[in-house]
């Protein structure tokens, strides 16, 4: 028992030593994020760039990476779920006229589904949406040769 308590107040210490160190690093990203963090580096007009993911082990799909913080873990709605099976891009155009909206499935490199890519342009009346959903589709074929599976996406970047 004392051997025991001897090594949790050794490991204790250790991580009272190296916890400023972890903590000034950040969080370490998963390959997904880095993935996104990719695309809007070379992409900067996207407003948005998701994958809606279920996570190994979980029964919710959920955002797991995406270029606005605040959304990353929210649930999946039902057209971000239908994108998923859909032979078709699931779009939308914002209420305001704004943006524009792709939903397409992800898959990984092998072609197996994983999930739904949301792209979202910056968007007004006119703007050639068949374009835009060519783009979207080209995006995502360029992040899926990337996606060894659904588990790498999860991995550290």
């Amino acid at each position: 028992m004392r051997s025991m308590i001897r090594k949790a107040a050794a490991l204790i210490g250790i991580l009272a030593m190296t916890a400023p160190i972890l903590l000034s690093r950040g969080t370490p990203k998963i390959y997904a994020q880095k993935l996104v963090d990719e695309v809007v580096a070379k992409h900067p007009d996207l407003l948005v760039f998701a994958m809606h993911v279920t996570a190994p082990g979980v029964t919710d799909n959920t955002i797991i990476a995406s270029n606005v913080p605040s959304i990353i873990g929210k649930k999946s709605d039902a057209d971000d779920l239908k994108a998923i099976d859909s032979p078709q891009p699931v779009t939308e155009v914002s209420k305001d006229g704004t943006r524009f909206e792709v939903l397409l499935p992800l898959r990984d490199r092998t072609g197996k589904a994983i999930g739904a890519l949301v792209t979202v342009f910056p968007y007004k009346a006119g703007d050639d949406q068949k374009k835009l959903i060519r783009r979207a589709a080209a995006l995502r074929n360029q992040v899926q040769r990337q996606i060894p599976s659904l588990a790498g996406l999860f991995g550290q970047a």
